[in-house]
C-alpha cells in the first residue's frame, strides 16, 4: 500500500507514502461477496439458452439469458469498483500538493489552502446514532479511530462539488476541514507538518532571493 519515491535532492526527505481510505477500503471489501455472488450466477441463467436438457418450459430461455447477462454485468461492475475502492483510494503528500483519490474524483490541495492539522476520534464528529443509510455499515467500524481533521483557508473546487463526488464522510460536520480515516494517522500528520515546514522554507527563500546551490550550478552550466 506503500510507495516510497527517492529525493536526490534532500536526502532527509520522508517517502512519499500512500494512506489508505479506510472509508472506501470497507466499501470495496462490503461489495466484493454480492459482486462475486452475481458474476457466478449469471452464467447459470445463460445456459438454458444454449442446453436444451435445462430448459422446463417455466421461463423463456431467451429471456433467461437477457437477464442472465444482466445479473453477470452488475457482478462484474461491483467487483471493479470492489478493487478500485480498496486499492485506488488514498491520500498522499506529495512534495507540491496534498493529492485526494477516491474512485470517482481526485483532488489536489496546494499545502498554503492548509490552516491546521489535528486528530480527532471518529466518534466526535460522526456519532453512531447520526450515521444513516449505506453510510452507516461503512462508518460504524471506525468510529472507535482517530482521524487527521485538516482545517483549510479555502477549498481547490466548491465544496459542495467535492462532497457530491467525494462523499460526505471526508468533510468534517463542524467545520472547513476534510477528515481522513487512514491506518496510520500520526504518520499521516507528520508528514503533513514536514510538507507545510518545506512550502514555507521555499516561500521565504524565494521572498528573500535565496538559490539553492544546486540550482545555481544549474544555471551556470547553462
Amino acid at each position: 500500500m506503500a510507495r516510497a519515491k527517492e529525493q536526490p535532492q534532500d536526502a532527509n526527505a520522508p517517502p512519499i507514502t500512500r494512506h489508505p481510505l479506510l472509508l472506501y477500503y470497507n466499501m470495496g471489501r462490503r461489495y466484493r461477496p454480492p459482486g462475486l455472488l452475481l458474476f457466478l450466477l449469471g452464467p447459470f441463467l445463460v445456459l438454458p439458452r444454449f442446453v436444451g436438457e435445462l430448459d422446463h418450459g417455466i421461463v423463456d430461455p431467451d429471456s433467461l439469458a437477457v437477464i442472465g447477462a444482466i445479473v453477470t454485468l452488475v457482478g462484474l461492475g461491483l467487483l471493479l469498483l470492489s478493487v478500485v475502492a480498496k486499492r485506488r483510494s488514498y491520500v498522499q503528500c506529495r512534495p507540491d500538493v496534498l493529492e485526494i483519490r477516491t474512485p470517482f474524483y481526485r483532488s489536489l490541495v496546494s499545502y498554503s489552502r492548509i490552516k491546521q492539522v489535528l486528530s480527532v476520534q471518529v466518534s466526535q464528529l460522526f456519532p453512531r446514532e447520526s450515521l444513516k443509510g449505506r453510510g452507516k455499515p461503512l462508518m460504524t467500524p471506525l468510529l472507535g479511530m482517530t482521524a487527521v481533521e485538516v482545517y483549510m483557508t479555502s477549498w481547490p473546487a466548491p465544496k459542495n462539488r467535492l462532497m457530491r463526488y467525494m462523499g460526505k464522510y471526508l468533510f468534517s460536520p463542524r467545520a472547513d476541514a476534510w477528515v481522513f480515516i487512514v491506518p496510520n494517522y500520526s504518520v499521516l500528520i507528520r508528514q503533513l507538518e514536514v510538507a507545510r515546514q518545506r512550502r514555507d522554507e521555499r516561500a521565504r527563500a524565494q521572498a528573500s532571493g535565496y538559490q539553492d546551490p544546486f540550482e545555481r550550478l544549474q544555471y551556470r552550466k547553462k
